[in-house]
């Protein structure tokens, strides 16, 4: 069996790229939902004020969570990250203290 490779057409590629850009202006403009600025998880912003980040337990004030909510969009989420070998979604400091709980995969110590 022969596998023909496709590409995707330029037409489709420009209409994600156009949803995604209407997502994040949907994003920008919502007042009750917001991004926690630590681990990039959506919450409600006034429980975040209020009692922090119900995932990664960061704790900050409303000034710090505009400036922290802008340089979240345009880096990795800190908070979850790949694993080097299989390629698996695992929390960062599990996967530096305990390794992959996939594929057993150790960092190395330094």
């Amino acid at each position: 069996m022969v596998l023909e490779f496709f590409s995707i057409p330029g037409a489709l590629l420009n209409e994600i790229d156009k949803y995604a850009c209407q997502q994040r202006e949907r994003e920008a403009r919502n007042t009750y939902w917001i991004r926690c600025p630590n681990c990039g998880k959506q919450v409600v912003k006034r429980e975040l004020i209020k009692k922090g980040c119900y995932v990664c337990n960061w704790q900050g004030t409303e000034d710090k969570i505009k400036p922290a909510n802008q340089e979240t969009r345009d880096r990795p989420n800190p908070y979850k990250t790949n694993c080097p070998r299989c390629g698996a979604r695992v929390i960062t400091d599990q996967l530096q203290e305990n390794g992959c709980y996939l594929c057993g995969w150790k960092a190395p110590k330094d």
